[in-house]
């Protein structure tokens, strides 16, 4: 079969060179074309896309790469059966694949022949180049448009803290060969992190642009409640525990770094790699260092983000439904007529439609009423039919007809709502200082606590105890994760005043550390 090539397609931009001229921008150190990408565009990319979508699933199936025939046979399985023939007679198979060799996409190499019929057939395997996968994967991703829900990011500030603190304490014990795979648990996590906050800034940056449309506002929505769900308030509870242990891993010393890095590397890895793997670590510290620590933390700038993007949600929904009410609500009652019609009798018909609608049976008032002499006597079956306008019957399945009702105005509402979670917040620190101060203390000795103090302190040692094991003290963190209590059991008991009575526990040495 005869190998053809696409021929170069030539750029409508007439500044771009074909003769071998130099320009400025040529002669500049950035980078330039990737050929590996080049099977995305033209006339035959749909032949070609398939071909590296077939190659890229044969990635995770085999690792010698697939064979001619075994490759021209799942493409055919790809295909429409009523065509696959005409289909693969146009498609120059042969020629397809060396031109992605050429391009870089894939790579390819001669089979070994066993027997005399080898001699006389394609003996070529062909597999994914690294640059041809992970373009194809970036490709997949942008064209699924999924929200990331890996468990590395829906636990993802704790993975982190967990990985920290047990990377520190692999190296107090000079166990470096943990701590360089706890420390890889903590980078794989950062990466993490990172590609679903740039997905997210992503789609909120697209879908804030321009005129509201239902699309744009269903995006932004689902944006929102995706970082709810993921991480929600964990940034917060965690960032100031995982704050002090970078400070603890900036102390390190060369050594142990180059030790770590030794670990992975192996012991022939020449200083060269050392020098490049001890400098990774120290710039995943520096990452994690610009999303958790310093006074304007990466997190707390996309916490900010996601938060200003509710307005415009809320703006967005209020012009939709203004315009006429383009917002449908058909597809609603639709959902609930089927299940009105899947009911298995008419009470279980007849509770989904009072569910969904509130419209539940009436209940009378036991009092007297006056004697209704001359009340309406036609029964609803027998009276005349109700004539519906055509506007009505028109527009009926919309949420609204005219112009949206304005928002009731909550400011006041709000502002005095924060100035009380202003005043609680100011009292839980006055009373986590108060029993800072009481710290290196027996329960024994302790004089009442304010009723501050003693919600505080309840909630730690609920936490402590419900956290015990072992003979390891009790230890436990207030929500903000500012605040530690360590309980060290002493004899005895001890019986300490709070305002609703007295508290009686197993005395212990108390410690509570900022």
């Amino acid at each position: 079969m005869p190998i053809h090539s696409d021929p170069p397609q030539r750029p409508t931009d007439p500044t771009d060179r074909f003769d071998g001229e130099l320009s400025a921008w040529t002669l500049t150190s950035l980078p330039g074309a990737v050929s590996a990408a080049s099977y995305l565009i033209g006339n035959n990319a749909k032949q070609y896309r398939l071909l590296v979508d077939i190659l890229h699933d044969q990635r995770n199936v085999t690792l010698t790469g697939v064979g001619f025939d075994t490759l021209r046979q799942l493409v055919a399985d790809r295909l429409p059966a009523e065509s696959a023939d005409r289909l693969l007679d146009e498609l120059s198979l042969e020629a397809r694949l060396q031109q992605l060799v050429d391009w870089g996409t894939c790579t390819s190499w001669q089979d070994r022949a066993e027997t005399q019929e080898d001699f006389l057939r394609n003996r070529r395997r062909y597999q994914l180049s690294d640059a041809g996968y992970q373009l194809n994967a970036a490709v997949r991703t942008l064209e699924a448009d999924e929200a990331t829900t890996s468990t590395a990011v829906l636990l993802a500030p704790l993975t982190v803290l967990n990985g920290l603190t047990a990377t520190i304490e692999a190296l107090r014990t000079n166990d470096t060969k943990r701590a360089g795979e706890e420390f890889s648990q903590v980078q794989t996590t950062v990466h993490a992190m990172s590609d679903a906050a740039t997905q997210w800034q992503t789609r909120l940056a697209v879908a804030l642009g321009g005129s509201p449309t239902e699309e744009k506002t269903t995006r932004v929505l689902e944006t929102i409640l995706t970082y709810t769900g993921v991480w929600g308030d964990e940034v917060d509870a965690w960032s100031q525990p995982i704050a002090e242990h970078l400070l603890k891993l900036r102390e390190i010393d060369d050594a142990h770094w180059r030790t770590m890095a030794g670990a992975r590397l192996g012991a022939n890895a020449s200083e060269a790699l050392l020098d490049d793997g001890v400098r990774e670590l120290k710039a995943d510290v520096e990452v994690l260092a610009d999303w958790f620590a310093g006074p304007e933390p990466q997190s707390r700038r996309l916490r900010r983000q996601i938060r200003n993007a509710v307005a415009p949600v809320l703006r967005g929904h209020r012009a939709l439904l203004a315009i006429g009410g383009t917002v449908s609500r058909k597809a609603d009652l639709l959902r609930l007529a089927d299940a009105v019609e899947s009911a298995p009798d008419e009470a279980s018909a007849w509770q989904i439609w009072c569910a969904a609608t509130g419209l539940y049976s009436a209940r009378h008032v036991c009092d007297s009423a006056p004697e209704i002499t001359q009340g309406a006597r036609t029964p609803i079956w027998d009276a005349d039919p109700v004539p519906i306008s055509r506007r009505l019957r028109s527009q009926g399945v919309r949420s609204l007809g005219g112009r949206a009702p304005g928002i009731v105005d909550r400011r006041a509402a709000r502002l005095r709502a924060r100035r009380a979670a202003d005043l609680a917040r100011a009292d839980l620190d006055r009373a986590a200082r108060r029993l800072a101060q009481r710290s290196g203390t027996a329960l024994s000795q302790w004089a009442p606590l304010s009723p501050a103090e003693a919600e505080l302190f309840l909630d730690l040692v609920s936490d402590a105890r419900g956290f015990h094991t072992g003979d390891q003290p009790l230890e436990a963190h207030s929500a903000d994760g500012r605040w530690t209590l360590r309980l060290y059991p002493l004899e005895g008991s001890a019986v300490i005043s709070v305002p609703q009575g007295r508290l009686v526990l197993p005395d212990a040495r108390v410690e509570v550390i900022s």
